[in-house]
């Protein structure tokens, strides 16, 4: 005897066939235009070939001339600087070794002190960069952007400037959620 009732196998869905999805998405792409935004061809609020419309525009939405600069625009022109806190040790190697404060997680700090293994200070913790991080890390004033500095590293590493701003953007961002360095516009 059976306590709970047994599910049944179910069957799997048929997949749609590749063409019909390929098709679709080129009917999507082509109703979407040139800038990716859903055309509207007809109804009330479409307006004709002279941009008059029977309503006016919803507020908030822009023209192509008004696009607002892009994320990508406004990260590279932010400015990196340095955490006050953060104190740095040139190595004989040419190296960079960061010691920074860190605090621990609120459950284990809860354990660490009644076993006695932790006084309640921050911990200093280290972070030694290499020879790309050590560079990027002197070019850190506050006064460069990440612009900039993936242009200096491009120009010293012969990097293509995308490659390099794909980099100075990992490590900064690395370092950002350590506390080591903050960005300002």
């Amino acid at each position: 005897m059976w306590w709970f009732k047994r599910p049944e196998p179910k069957p799997a869905p048929a997949a749609a066939p590749a063409s019909s999805r390929a098709s679709r998405k080129r009917r999507d792409a082509k109703a979407r235009g040139a800038s990716g935004v859903p055309a509207v061809s007809s109804g009330p609020h479409a307006s004709d070939a002279s941009g008059s419309a029977g309503t006016p525009p919803v507020s908030g939405v822009q023209g192509p001339s008004e696009a607002p600069e892009s994320g990508r625009e406004r990260s590279l022109a932010m400015r990196p600087a340095r955490n006050s806190l953060v104190r740095e040790e040139t190595l004989p190697s040419g190296l960079v070794r960061l010691h920074y404060l860190t605090s621990m997680k609120p459950w284990f700090s809860g354990v660490a002190k009644r076993l006695g293994a932790w006084d309640g200070k921050p911990l200093v913790r280290k972070l030694e960069l290499d020879e790309l991080g050590a560079f990027c890390w002197n070019l850190v004033d506050g006064e460069r952007t990440v612009r900039d500095l993936a242009q200096a590293m491009a120009g010293r590493y012969q990097l293509p400037l995308r490659e390099a701003e794909l980099a100075v953007a990992a490590f900064l961002r690395e370092l950002g959620k350590r506390g080591i360095i903050g960005v300002r516009d």
